[in-house]
């Protein structure tokens, strides 16, 4: 079982706009639980803190949950929005030494694969950010604050707002360091790569469903609530 780190702190990003859903993804139930919850859950036991982002402006039960799930709650870095904001805000609220950035509508996070990710970056110095067919997942990667704070701050000043332009850019310069996951490391942790599974879309979100349809038990039908 792992146990919590004093150096990683999880920071989930849950001020999405949810249009294509037409609804608020951390508050959606999947397999009876609250996605939110669902994330918060996972992380818990190898965080040392766990703080949510959310926007300024978000008036759905979101922020209330986050709290009830013993998260500490913050708003994008004003006067930018975006997940670029948001990514800022969490680092700079942070304390330790890295920190595990991802989304509320990751159902599926591996801790195997979070603290894998977390020893290379310990090790490397470095942004440790995974790539699947090519694409960088910047909301599933480790940072280091000390450097991603002032990094994305001055990225927001010069006008810019997503996290995968700023990461494409460090790797171009060299600096702050990027160590890029590879999909045979993701798959040594999490073979089926359902870490970096998110739901944008009503196809995600059936496919959710099925998974976790599929891992639930198959109960006898003679077994009734509070036994035989």
């Amino acid at each position: 079982m792992s146990r919590p780190s004093d150096r990683l702190t999880g920071i989930v990003l849950a001020g999405g706009q949810n249009r294509r859903l037409g609804r608020s993804k951390p508050l959606m139930l999947l397999g009876g639980k609250l996605m939110l919850a669902r994330v918060a859950d996972t992380l818990k036991p190898i965080c040392s803190e766990l703080i949510l982002v959310v926007r300024p402006d978000q008036d759905d039960d979101t922020p209330d949950v986050g709290q009830a799930l013993g998260m500490h709650v913050v708003t994008d870095t004003p006067p930018h929005k975006g997940p670029l904001a948001a990514l800022h805000a969490g680092l700079a609220t942070s304390y330790t030494t890295l920190c595990f950035v991802t989304g509320a509508d990751h159902p599926f996070l591996s801790r195997r694969l979070v603290m894998a990710m977390a020893n290379v970056a310990a090790s490397n110095r470095s942004a440790v950010v995974p790539r699947v067919d090519g694409i960088l997942h910047p909301l599933h990667s480790i940072y280091m604050p000390s450097e991603w704070a002032p990094f994305t701050g001055r990225s927001l000043d010069e006008g810019r707002s997503s996290p995968r332009d700023v990461i494409e850019e460090a790797m171009s310069k060299g600096y702050p360091p990027v160590s890029v996951y590879t999909e045979d490391e993701i798959e040594a942790q999490d073979p089926q790569k359902l870490s970096l599974f998110d739901i944008d879309t009503p196809d995600n979100l059936g496919i959710a469903r099925r998974i976790i349809a599929a891992q639930r038990p198959v109960l006898r039908p003679d077994i009734r609530h509070g036994g035989l």
